[in-house]
């Protein structure tokens, strides 16, 4: 919990922003928020063509930090950050010409073409500081501090509420810009929030120290770094194009359901934050004691989290189940919406606590080098399962979009199981990395 403690409270402050912000948003309407829903989906989706990269980065930091080999550790996190800094920069100016086709070959039309397309153009001109604050996050998370990465995301939330009603709506003196004015705060918030890392890396004042930018790679390094961040850029874009498909899904029932589940999403986010921040320090903490030699205390570890957090989720599960019509109320008052989302909010919590045993068994596997088995556990629940079943709920029953629901739920199950099978024994904890 020294780990994961100033994670989840970092991560908890970031998804207030995030609800900050759709409650400033969803005021302009119900086409603008099914466009930010639209927007993020495919946000998330993009993402992940960096951050496995960062996720790998982190493993072969800890297993060095774990090893005593910290000057090391430095220049993996050195050469890592740099490669990330030209990396993300060419994929930003590549997206850019490639989102406004990304969407409408979602089929989305009309106003919320319009204003996805506007948002998320706009976010691409801080897209690069996006990666580069997972990638410096990563690096310093996977020494054992947890305190810095959570001030650098307190300090981009912050900056993101302040600036987003004030070019939202349009004060003083600055006209309204609308989702685009939400896209500039984040963007803004975001520059600035890499300015404070990298500040802080290269002074070297977070058990690590950042060499200075180079374009001299060390190819050997970042390919190994590539083999550990592959799958794991792969099972987060099956989740990102998982939802992608969903919100497709969502869409045949009209900009209500949309609307609805971007709701519904967004709660989950907050949810699901503690877990987050559990997995990834399972992760650190696994791939630090397997570099160690200390195995014995990794599943002792995971089960320590299951049962503190369970605890914990359980009691926000039924929060959200009888507090689902005022949760809904907060983000629309749209009649169309809102009872759409309580349904939704209402069907998801049954899943959270299956959703923790799923994240902590797969965070394990991919700290301890298995981020192949993770990725396939992950996408072969997603495309095998949820996937199928919410198109066949969804299309060939009565149940209509609330199928979309029940099949989300379902899958936490499915990932549970597969994901504690996978850890039966000990021969997974021997990789080499």
């Amino acid at each position: 919990w020294r780990l994961a403690v100033p994670l989840m409270f970092g991560f908890v402050i970031n998804a207030v922003q995030t609800w900050i912000n759709m409650f400033f948003v969803s005021r302009l309407g119900s086409d603008v928020i099914a466009a930010l829903g639209v927007a993020d989906q495919v946000n998330f989706v993009i993402f992940t063509l960096g951050s496995g990269f960062c996720i790998g980065t982190g493993i072969v930091v800890a297993r060095r930090v774990g090893q005593d080999r910290l000057t090391q550790a430095s220049v993996v996190a050195t050469q890592a950050f740099s490669f990330m800094a030209v990396y993300s920069s060419i994929l930003a100016v590549v997206l850019w010409f490639v989102l406004p086709y990304v969407l409408r070959s979602m089929q989305i039309t009309g106003p919320v073409l319009v204003h996805a397309e506007s948002y998320l153009l706009t976010l691409m001109f801080g897209f690069p500081a996006s990666l580069l604050i997972f990638q410096a996050n990563a690096s310093v998370r996977s020494t054992g501090n947890t305190v810095f990465p959570m001030i650098v995301l307190i300090a981009v939330a912050v900056t993101n509420i302040i600036l987003d009603p004030i070019l939202i709506y349009g004060m003083f003196g600055i006209p309204a810009m609308g989702i685009r004015g939400a896209a500039i705060a984040t963007v803004i918030a975001e520059w600035i929030g890499i300015a404070i890392s990298a500040t802080s890396l290269f002074r070297g004042s977070q058990n690590l120290k950042l060499y200075g930018l180079t374009l001299r790679f060390d190819w050997s390094l970042i390919a190994s770094i590539y083999k550990l961040g592959v799958p794991a850029s792969m099972q987060g874009f099956s989740v990102s194009l998982g939802r992608v498909l969903l919100i497709a899904l969502a869409n045949q029932f009209g900009t209500a359901a949309v609307a609805a589940y971007t709701i519904g999403a967004r709660i989950d986010v907050l949810i699901f934050m503690p877990i987050w921040a559990a997995g990834i320090a399972i992760e650190t903490m696994v791939s630090q004691n397997i570099g160690a030699g200390r195995t014995d205390r990794v599943k002792a570890f995971r089960m320590t989290v299951i049962r503190q957090l369970g605890g914990v989720i359980l009691a926000l599960a039924i929060t959200v189940f009888f507090a689902a019509p005022v949760l809904a109320s907060f983000f629309s008052d749209d009649p169309a919406v809102a009872p759409i989302a309580v349904t939704y909010l209402r069907i998801a919590s049954f899943g959270y606590l299956f959703f923790v045993v799923g994240q902590t068994a797969t965070r394990s596997l991919s700290g301890a080098g298995h981020s192949m088995r993770s990725m396939m556990i992950i996408s072969g629940v997603l495309f095998g399962v949820q996937l199928p079943l919410a198109y066949l709920l969804a299309l060939g029953t009565s149940l209509q979009v609330t199928g979309i629901f029940v099949a989300v739920t379902s899958s936490y199950l499915i990932l549970a199981a597969v994901g504690t099978m996978a850890m039966r024994g000990d021969s997974w904890m021997m990789k080499r990395v």
